[in-house]
């Protein structure tokens, strides 16, 4: 099979944007960050750089850490588990050309690290910190970026994320819909201690409550941010959708939150019944404590290194410049 063409994106007379042009300042981020979900715009709409040559040669560059470069073929179902792979097995270069029709998804990670779509993205991960509050600023403990190439109507399945989100739609529509991230009778404790237990399929599909997720038209040029552990699903329209996420992992989340559920997970499967995070400050810190060290029990009988925490990472990332109180939103 002939390979596919492959663009590196040297071209210097593409002009790509920056600060306003980029991202506009909105109050919302500071007022709602990973509270609520909101719209905001963005200046990437139909830009060169996200096209699919130039996309490809981006696939090619990335690392080759796992799961660095992502992909599913076939179509799927919003109640599918998230690693569901029902069509043909595609090579990367098959999935990516042939993504108008192929009913595929590609996501590849850690851009914000390539030396052709780093500065960009990193304009973006630093621009949407600087939005922020000081409050959310401090609990930002690490960013990165992902960046989605998805077939004509494809769906991506019912799911929620630890980390918070803010997706970017550069090409095609996507049509989202995004629940409460605090309404504990659409993703219960239960399914968050089996998320944070290392089920990503942990949170369950609930068709009879759909009525009450926002529902969202993401067309290029604009962006929806959802909450840490807001359970949501997308709709692609009639065209190839591309689009960028920005993700960020806080200390609340991921350091607090998900060892104690965690610890939860394990208490219920021995037939306990745990309190939530938040119910007891005590509790919670004893969880931390009890889950760290688990951690380092599991690392000696398996004679490996202890499992990073997540402001350490054995690849390269992005962390956020901290900025003094007279210069926290840039123009």
């Amino acid at each position: 099979m002939q390979s596919a063409k492959v663009t590196q994106f040297s071209d210097p007379s593409i002009s790509i944007p920056t600060g306003e042009a980029l991202l506009p300042k909105n109050d919302e981020f500071a007022a709602k960050f990973n509270r609520s979900d909101f719209l905001f715009d963005h200046g990437l709409a139909h830009h060169p750089l996200f096209e699919l040559p130039a996309l490809l040669g981006l696939a090619h560059r990335i690392p080759k850490y796992k799961d660095f470069v992502y992909w599913q073929n076939g179509r799927v179902k919003v109640n599918d588990r998230w690693e569901a792979n029902p069509g043909p097995r595609l090579s990367l270069d098959e999935t990516i050309t042939g993504i108008a029709h192929n009913d595929s998804l590609v996501v590849l990670k850690h851009a914000e690290q390539d030396p052709v779509y780093g500065p960009l993205l990193q304009e973006i991960l630093q621009r949407i910190f600087s939005f922020t509050s000081r409050a959310a600023q401090d609990d930002i403990v690490l960013g990165e970026s992902l960046i989605f190439l998805n077939s004509p109507h494809r769906t991506t399945a019912y799911h929620l994320d630890l980390e918070s989100n803010f997706l970017l739609q550069v090409a095609g529509q996507k049509f989202i819909h995004v629940h409460d991230c605090a309404d504990r009778s659409i993703t219960t404790h239960e399914e968050l201690e089996n998320h944070c237990g290392g089920d990503h399929n942990g949170a369950i599909f609930k068709a009879a409550r759909q009525s009450e997720a926002h529902y969202y038209c993401l067309t290029p040029g604009h962006g929806v941010h959802f909450p840490s552990t807001a359970p949501h699903w997308v709709e692609n329209g009639d065209e190839v959708s591309i689009s960028i996420n920005i993700n960020f992992d806080l200390v609340s989340i991921h350091q607090r939150m998900k060892r104690i559920y965690s610890v939860n997970r394990l208490m219920r499967r021995a037939g306990m019944k745990p309190a939530p995070p938040g119910t007891s400050a005590l509790r919670d810190a004893l969880k931390e404590r009890a889950s760290f060290g688990a951690d380092m029990l599991l690392a000696m009988l398996q004679k490996q290194p202890m499992r990073p925490d997540p402001e350490v990472a054995s690849y390269p990332v992005w962390r956020p410049t901290r900025l003094n109180s007279s210069n926290s939103h840039p123009s």
